[in-house]
């Protein structure tokens, strides 16, 4: 007879997630604050039905390592260099100042230094899993606050490291301490050396080969080998399994197999990532919750206004606006999961007793209970503010000088709204600019980086960073409005490549002519759609339909362009007589265009 003893525990977990999460949705409140109160309800200090979170803690954390993963999937190489210098100078501040001051303020209080220095450390450090979930529901990875706060968890994260061989040092009262953090860091960065280089040569290959087998169950296999197995290797070198997991995500963005290994992966992280947080949610022990509900309320908002205000500063003193700097504040205010693994480590070497400890655990839990009320309020704010300021070029120009191989969008109407959509579904960085404050305003209150401007001027253009961009498109519907911001943009970024829209055919030569790389007609398209439709209303096959399109998009294109060779036995059948004619409605529209 099998042992199935731990099917009522998962059976919990799964009702505990559905009915709880699920209630939370409903009342329009982040899902991550329900995981916390579903684990406190089912755990040691609620009804207590899990007993064993320890053991649910290490299946737990897989749900950072499938979130890393997923991040750096989303990011590659390209786009972690956009997010620059100022955001990583951020973090690293952020860090020794935060852990710095707490340990000052602990120390003043009595506390023994080693004892101060560990906890300032650990309160430095954020919730890298709650932070990206709340971006990730309000649909900021894209935007500076996305990037922003991605920098600075990263280098919390790798600040890690140094906090966990700090803490058995000083319970040795090691005096080689320099000597043991560089033989660790000699070795993470050995470690990260060899995945990277491994990564490149490898995963292609390895990838393409499997594959080939059409088999999806290997296929889905192998991710999980290579998102594991990475960050096994950076948890032997001594930095995190996310870490790991987010430099296979990073390689793994590069491919051409990233949107299926993502499809592959998500379901995990979600499952893990749930668990997560009903993990911490079952670390709080409501009597004790109770006892000292003033000192751990007090002491958590402390934390959170302490880490806030640091963080808004140093956001500030960088150039960052004030929405942003106030976001960034608020929601990287938190204690982190990090700090439980530090507090822990510390109760084992007898610097913290186990009082406090489990003191310090509930005071991190209540900040990330806290969080998502305080992202709320950041997203309030900026909206508040985007009511009272037209989002102009010059604010883009601070919000986005981070920024690089971004797409410009001129016009956010109707077109320019769907190529974002576009866009925004491939994680592709974009600003748009537009001359109906309304539409700016309106779209600054949800986040989406729009502002005012025109798009024909070019110092407006050089405010949104056309010079670092990957390309530019014009989505107007003035054909004069349009040829002017071609003309504008391609004399500010001579070998940007510029997409605009079209009228007509006419239009199309018009702004090719002004610098355009390609023209599209919308009269035209629309009727390649309209006979696409008609057609298969008609029984006509998919591919014969996509074939014919294709061939009348070209030789359509090419008749506005006066390029096109018409074979002499054409001209009579229908086909040519149709083509004739059209040459004759073009050519007699650009005499009359240029006549006029």
């Amino acid at each position: 007879m099998h042992n199935f003893s731990h099917l009522p525990i998962i059976l919990v977990l799964l009702a505990a997630a559905v009915l709880i999460v699920a209630l939370f949705r409903k009342l329009h409140v982040s899902p991550v604050l329900g995981y916390l109160v579903a684990g406190a309800a089912i755990g040691p200090g609620g009804v207590n039905i899990v007993t064993d979170v320890q053991g649910t803690s290490a299946i737990a954390e897989f749900g950072v390592v499938f979130l890393l993963f997923i991040i750096g999937l989303e990011l590659s190489w390209e786009r972690l260099h956009a997010i620059r210098k100022q955001a990583f100078a951020v973090g690293i501040l952020q860090v020794v100042i935060t852990a710095v001051f707490f340990a000052v303020i602990l120390r003043m209080s009595g506390i023994a230094i080693e004892t101060a220095i560990i906890m300032g450390g650990g309160f430095a450090l954020s919730s890298t899993a709650l932070v990206l979930q709340l971006i990730a529901e309000t649909n900021q990875k894209a935007s500076q606050l996305g990037r922003l706060s991605l920098a600075v968890l990263l280098v919390q994260d790798l600040a890690v490291v140094p906090l966990l061989v700090l803490v058995p040092a000083l319970a040795h009262n090691s005096q080689s301490l320099p000597m043991e953090l560089l033989i660790v860091g000699a070795k993470a960065s050995i470690a990260l050396v060899i995945i990277l280089v491994a990564g490149r040569v490898l995963l292609r290959p390895l990838y393409r080969i499997v594959a080939s087998l059409d088999n999806p169950e290997i296929f889905t296999a192998l991710t999980l080998l290579v998102v594991l197995g990475t960050g096994w290797l950076t948890y032997q070198a001594g930095l995190s399994l996310a870490l790991g997991a987010f430099m296979a995500g990073l390689l793994m963005a590069e491919t051409e197999y990233r949107h299926h290994v993502e499809a592959d992966v998500m379901p995990y992280k979600g499952l893990f990532l749930g668990l997560f947080f009903m993990v911490v949610g079952m670390k709080v022990d409501p009597q004790i919750l109770l006892q000292h509900f003033p000192v751990i309320i007090g002491s958590a908002l402390l934390i959170m206004a302490v880490k806030g205000f640091i963080l808004f500063i140093l956001c500030r003193l960088f150039g960052f606006s004030m929405a942003i700097s106030s976001q960034a504040g608020l929601l990287l205010s938190q204690g982190g999961e990090f700090a439980f693994i530090l507090f822990g480590l510390a109760a084992e070497n007898n610097f913290i007793a186990g009082n406090t400890t489990q003191m310090l655990i509930i005071i991190v839990t209540v900040t990330m209970a806290i969080t998502p009320f305080a992202s709320l309020i950041g997203r309030w704010l900026t909206r508040r503010w985007a009511a009272q300021h037209h989002a102009s070029a010059e604010e883009a120009a601070k919000e986005m000088s981070d920024m690089r191989d971004h797409v410009i969008i001129l016009g956010f109407g109707r077109v320019g709204q769907t190529v974002a959509k576009l866009l925004s579904a491939e994680n592709i960085n974009y600003i748009a600019l537009d001359m109906q404050a309304a539409t700016s305003s309106q779209a600054k209150k949800i986040g989406l980086p729009v502002y005012y401007g025109d798009g024909s001027r070019r110092e407006v253009l050089h405010a949104i960073g056309v010079e670092r961009a990957s390309a530019a498109i014009i989505t107007v519907n003035d054909p004069a409005a349009a040829e002017r911001m071609v003309v504008s943009t391609r004399a500010s970024a001579p070998r940007l490549p510029i997409i605009a829209r079209a009228h007509d055919l006419k239009n199309v030569l018009a702004l090719e002519a002004a610098g355009a790389n390609v023209a599209v007609s919308e009269m035209f398209e629309s009727s390649l759609q309209l006979g696409g439709a008609l057609l298969k209303s008609i029984g006509v096959a998919d591919h014969e339909i996509l074939r014919i399109i294709e061939i009348f998009r070209d030789r359509d294109y090419a008749l506005a362009r006066g390029t096109l060779d018409v074979k002499p036995e054409e001209h009579q059948t229908p086909y040519g007589k149709m083509l004739a004619f059209q040459s004759g409605v073009v050519t007699g529209a650009v005499l009359k265009g240029k006549a006029e």
